[in-house]
C-alpha cells in the first residue's frame, strides 16, 4: 500500500533541525524521538523532566536519559554550568591513569545519570551484563578522559556490529579518537566510515592471501585501503601477487607481496594476464633489490 502526505496538516507546523535526521536518527531510540518532538513543539515554554514524563506517560528516568542523549548530540544545551564545564574539558593527549574500582563506579553512577545511561545502554547493545573491568573502563573513558557518552556508545555499537565487542578494542578506539581530537558525532561518523572501509578491504585482501583468521596490523589495514580504495586493485590481481610470492619465496611474505603490487601499480598492470606477460620479461629476483627486511619492520611498527 502506498501513502502520501496529507497537505492539510501543514496548516500548523513546527521546525526540527535537519541534523536530527541526518546525524542522529539511527542512534536515537523511539523514546528519544518522542521527547525531542515534544520539546520542539513547546519551544519557549519552560519544561522539566516531570512535565515531559507526565505528558508523554513516560518514566522520569527514561526522560532524563533522552535529554542527556540530545545534550550529548548537541541538539539541546544544558543550563547547568557545571555540566557544560565538565563536558568542555577534553584532553588532547592520553596519559596512563588508574581506572576506578568497582566500588568507585557504583558511587559515581549513583550521582551521575550520564554514567547510569552509559552503563545501561552498553548492556543493551551488548545483550548481556557488562563485567567489572568493562564498567571501570567505560567510566574512566567518560569521566577521566572526557569522551562524550554518545561517542563511546557509537564505538560500542560499531564494535558489536563488527564482532569486536571486547573492552580492549573499545578502549583502544576511544583513546585513538581522543588523541585525534574527535569530539563530535559528525567526525565520529567519518572515522567509523573509515574503519568500516578498512574492515571490508582487509576481508578481500586476507581472503586473497588465505589469511582470513589472522588479525591485521594497523599498517596492513592501511595497505588494504590503499590497494582497494585508492589503486583499485582487483582480488584476482591480489591472488596473482600471492602466487608470484609463493612461487619465488616458497612461502607467503606480506612485504614481498606489497612490493610486487607496488611495482605492478607503477607499471599500470591491472589484470593477472598483464602480470603474467610482465613476468616473462623480468627476472623474479628483481624484487629482491628492495630492502624487504626494512619494509617488514615498517609494516609491523606500531606508529
Amino acid at each position: 500500500m502506498e501513502y502520501s502526505i496529507n497537505t492539510a496538516c501543514f496548516a500548523s507546523v513546527f521546525t526540527i533541525p535537519t541534523a536530527v535526521v541526518d546525524n542522529h536518527l539511527s542512534f536515537a531510540k523511539a523514546e528519544h524521538i518522542k521527547i525531542l518532538l515534544y520539546i520542539f513543539r513547546n519551544v519557549g515554554s519552560k519544561i522539566d523532566e516531570k512535565t515531559i514524563a507526565s505528558q508523554l506517560k513516560m518514566d522520569e528516568y527514561d526522560v532524563s536519559e533522552g535529554l542527556l542523549f540530545w545534550a550529548d548530540a548537541g541538539i539541546l544545551l544544558p543550563e547547568n554550568k557545571a555540566y557544560a564545564k565538565a563536558d568542555a574539558k577534553k584532553p588532547k593527549a592520553v596519559a596512563k591513569a588508574k581506572k576506578p574500582s568497582r566500588s568507585d563506579v557504583t558511587k559515581i553512577a549513583m550521582n551521575d545519570t550520564k554514567i547510569q545511561y552509559l552503563l545501561q545502554e552498553t548492556q543493551l547493545k551488548m545483550g548481556r551484563i557488562i563485567k567489572d573491568n568493562e564498567a571501570n573502563t567505560l567510566v574512566w573513558l567518560y569521566q577521566d578522559l572526557g569522551l562524550d557518552v554518545s561517542l563511546i556508545l557509537m564505538i560500542i555499537q560499531y564494535a558489536v556490529a563488527h564482532n569486536k565487542a571486547n573492552i580492549r578494542f573499545i578502549e583502544q578506539t576511544a583513546v585513538d579518537w581522543i588523541n585525534k581530537g574527535i569530539d563530535n558525532i559528525a567526525d565520529a561518523e567519518k572515522e567509523l566510515s573509515v574503519l568500516t572501509k578498512g574492515d571490508l578491504a582487509w576481508r578481500v585482501v586476507s581472503s586473497a592471501f588465505g589469511i582470513e583468521k589472522r588479525k591485521p596490523s594497523k599498517k596492513e589495514i592501511e595497505y588494504s585501503l590503499l590497494w582497494l580504495d585508492e589503486w583499485k586493485i582487483s582480488k584476482e590481481l591480489l591472488c596473482e601477487a600471492y602466487e608470484k610470492c609463493v612461487d619465488t619465496k616458497s612461502r607467503f611474505y606480506f612485504p614481498y607481496v606489497a612490493k610486487i603490487i607496488e611495482e605492478w601499480h607503477k607499471k599500470g598492470i591491472t589484470t593477472p594476464e598483464q602480470a603474467l606477460q610482465e613476468g616473462t620479461k623480468s627476472n623474479n629476483n628483481d624484487y629482491g633489490a628492495y630492502d624487504i627486511d626494512l619494509f617488514e619492520k615498517m609494516l609491523n611498527s606500531k606508529d
